[in-house]
Order: structure tokens, then C-alpha cells, then sequence
């Protein structure tokens, strides 16, 4: 447990370090001169760019979430199996959209007039002992303008 106690207790003095710092850096971006060209107001929007991802993740430090102990269970009591049903349900809409995808990059190649052979899709790609990518991998790679 000392060890927990040292690492929260270094962690605050980081980030009491990087809060400071980057409270400089904002104040130094916020001093500085109006741009006077598109250039100069690019390097300042990156900048400012630059400056929020850095308060976020020094701000991340602080609400980081405990740690769990190893001897946790990886599931939660709100996990809960899907229904042969629902599944089936979920890889239908799932190949159904696959497949208007596919529709579309083929629509797309003859478009470019890249004269690519449409492909032909099974009738139930998630059978029981076929790969469900199977369609998809006998296609070769798809060429979109």
C-alpha cells in the first residue's frame, strides 16, 4: 500500500508541475501579438491547438480511474450474452450494409472505368464452417477514383 501512497503523491506533484507549465504556455500565446497575416494566424490556431490537447492530458492525470486489483473479474454484472436470434439479426444488417458498401466502390470503379467484374456475394456468408470474410477475400483489392 506504500507504494500506492508514494505513486498518488508523485503523480499529484506532476501534475501540479504540468498545470503550471501549461498555465505559462497559455498566457505567453495569450500575450502575444495579433497575427497580421493568414501564416501568422495558422502557427497561433496550431498553437492553441497544441496548448488544448495538453490541458486535457494534464487534466487526465487528475481524474485518472483507480486501478483495479488483480484478483477483479473482467465481466460485469451488465454484460450479457446475445440471443442466437438477435445475432442472427446483427450479422444480417451487418452483411446487408457490407454489401451496399461493395455496391457502392463497384459503382464507383466502372464510374473511374477501372472495369472491374461485380462480385458475387453468397447466400448465407456467416454458414456454419465458411469464413465470413470469404466474399470479401476473393474480390482482390478495391480501386475507388
Amino acid at each position: 500500500m506504500a507504494g500506492k501512497a508514494d505513486e498518488t503523491e508523485w503523480l499529484e506533484a506532476v501534475f501540479d508541475r504540468l498545470k503550471a507549465l501549461t498555465d505559462e504556455a497559455i498566457a505567453v500565446v495569450a500575450a502575444a501579438e495579433p497575427p497580421a497575416d493568414v501564416a501568422g494566424a495558422e502557427k497561433r490556431a496550431r498553437a492553441v491547438g497544441v496548448l488544448a490537447r495538453t490541458a486535457r492530458a494534464v487534466a487526465a492525470l487528475r481524474s485518472r480511474p483507480a486501478r483495479k486489483t488483480p484478483d477483479e473479474d473482467e465481466m460485469s454484472e451488465d454484460d450479457r450474452d446475445v440471443s442466437d436470434a438477435e445475432l442472427a439479426g446483427l450479422q444480417a444488417e451487418f452483411f446487408a450494409r457490407v454489401d451496399h458498401l461493395v455496391a457502392g466502390f463497384e459503382r464507383k470503379s466502372l464510374a473511374a472505368g477501372l472495369g472491374r467484374e461485380p462480385a458475387a456475394r453468397g447466400q448465407d456468408p456467416g454458414a456454419a464452417g465458411r469464413d465470413q470474410g470469404g466474399a470479401e477475400a476473393g474480390r482482390g483489392p478495391v480501386l475507388v477514383a
